[in-house]
């Protein structure tokens, strides 16, 4: 087990460098061929979406385009002459972006972010039209306003002259080598790809209708696809002679990055949003309903995602006119589920377990005396209760519950959060310190496709701290998840 950072001269060679678009944030930095970043190497560049009417949040590409080129400005200029010790390139970016192009590949619509529930319509539609429980099966992606089929509908209502369709990482592959590819595992989040083929999946293509000559290529996740070029090449000559990869899927390398890749593991993640993923050793397993599965080279992550996380932590801490931290620290002084109150958190709609695209947020059980920090923790506990109900349906895949690493910038702010997450799990997990998972997973993604190692489980793993469980508290968020559950099935189904 390594430290999250390592001094420039201590860095075992080569190196890696990283770049992690997350949904508030772009990080980079360089990493060893152990994962551990390199002091004084890092950047950050923080951006937030426009968010609109009727579940819109969308960006325009030129100004997220722009967001990633100062983090790559800001990184080189880091980097210094550590740069020429570098070898290879790894992406990682969120899932399920989508933006409508004309025929010569320019930018019709906005980028919209996995947040975006304006297809919710058109995903119903879809629901009614062809048999849900098949595409699920077969793409490994509930339909759902967050994935194409729907989104392909809805945008191309709004905007009939687009001729094409990618996702953000495409097109900056585009800015940054000139090549217009996906790698299998960002394709096999937009709910069109045939999970065991790894490849367009014909019947869905048929329905909407797109032709496969209006998607990206898909390119294997674990080969490099270029080089800088052009303007690219001119304006980061320091990592011009790097060997780049297709971007993979953020979740993905969340997992890579927390070692959470053997059997049994598994790692939890809240930032902006949150999950829950395995990984398991087959391009095409069994999924239960609910749950999504996405590829990863031979393997497929296989997991339940929230909309539910820090960002909307943040927003209702901006409706109570107060702080996180001082929220935080009135509310940890509460007793466990002792408010009264119960919370369905899905402010951005929800994606798991039902994936009602249309539901949005309920609070119940207000009295004269719920307070802003009541209502805080009450929130806290909401989304901890449905990671707990991801992670049963998760377990019915394993022979027992997995062991839990868990992530995130919106954890490691939250003492609380993480205490309560591990109770209302009903066992300890493991807490990652100091590491920005995504990004390190994508620098040993890039590590073991340049074939500098093989099997990623003999990596190192970051260090953790290890969150005991209360099983007095839990029992307690038990009785408060009944009552999540009854609110949900009276209002959802």
């Amino acid at each position: 087990m390594y430290g999250s950072a390592v001094r420039p001269t201590r860095a075992e060679r080569p190196l890696a460098f990283a770049i992690d678009i997350g949904s508030s944030s772009i990080r980079a930095g360089l990493y060893d061929r152990c994962g551990r970043l390199v002091e004084g190497s890092a950047a950050r560049v923080p951006y937030s979406w426009d968010v609109g009417p009727e579940g819109s949040v969308r960006l325009p590409f030129r100004v997220l385009l722009q967001r990633v080129e100062q983090a790559l400005d800001e990184a080189a200029a880091a980097a210094g002459p550590l740069a020429r010790e570098t070898v290879v390139a790894g992406v990682s970016c969120f899932f399920h972006s989508i933006v409508g192009l004309d025929d010569a590949g320019r930018p019709l619509t906005p980028v919209l972010s996995w947040a975006d529930t304006t297809s919710a319509g058109e995903a119903a539609t879809l629901r009614a039209t062809i048999d849900a429980g098949r595409a699920h099966a077969r793409t490994g992606a509930p339909v759902h306003a967050g994935y194409w089929p729907a989104r392909v509908l809805r945008l191309r209502q709004e905007q009939p002259a687009i001729q094409r369709w990618a996702g953000f990482p495409e097109l900056l592959a585009v800015a940054l080598t000139g090549r217009a590819v996906v790698s299998r595992s960002m394709a096999s989040g937009t709910g069109l790809m045939d999970r065991a083929r790894g490849a367009w999946w014909a019947e869905i293509l048929d329905r909407l209708p797109v032709h496969p000559g209006q998607l990206s290529p898909i390119v294997a996740d674990d080969q490099p696809t270029g080089r800088l070029a052009g303007a690219a090449a001119r304006r980061w000559p320091a990592f011009a002679h790097l060997d780049w990869f297709a971007a993979w899927g953020d979740g993905a390398c969340g997992n890579v990055g927390l070692g959470a890749t053997g059997p049994g593991q598994a790692a939890l993640m809240i930032g902006t949003s949150g999950a829950i993923r395995i990984v398991i050793r087959d391009p095409a397993p069994r999924i239960a309903p609910g749950l999504f599965a996405y590829r990863l080279g031979a393997s497929t992550v296989v997991g339940g995602q929230l909309s539910e996380g820090g960002g909307t932590v943040a927003s209702i801490s901006r409706l109570l006119r107060r702080s996180p931290a001082s929220l935080e620290r009135t509310a940890a002084n509460l007793a466990p589920d002792g408010h009264g109150l119960t919370i369905l958190p899905y402010v951005h709609g929800e994606r798991g377990l039902g994936y009602h695209d249309g539901a949005r947020g309920v609070l119940t059980g207000l009295a004269p005396e719920s307070g802003a920090p009541a209502i805080y923790r009450a929130l806290l506990e909401a989304i901890a209760y449905r990671f707990a109900a991801l992670d049963e349906r998760l377990s019915t895949l394993l022979a027992a519950p997995p062991a839990i690493t868990a992530s995130g910038g919106a954890l490691a702010r939250s003492p609380l959060w993480a205490q309560i997450v591990a109770d209302s799990l009903g066992r300890d997990i493991a807490l990652a310190l100091a590491v920005e998972a995504s990004c390190r997973g994508a620098a040993l993604l890039a590590l073991r496709g340049a074939g500098l190692f093989h099997d990623l489980e003999a990596v190192p793993t970051p260090r953790t701290r290890t969150i005991r469980f209360d099983p007095e508290r839990a029992a307690r968020y038990r009785a408060g998840r009944a009552r999540q559950e009854e609110l949900y099935t009276d209002l959802l189904g």
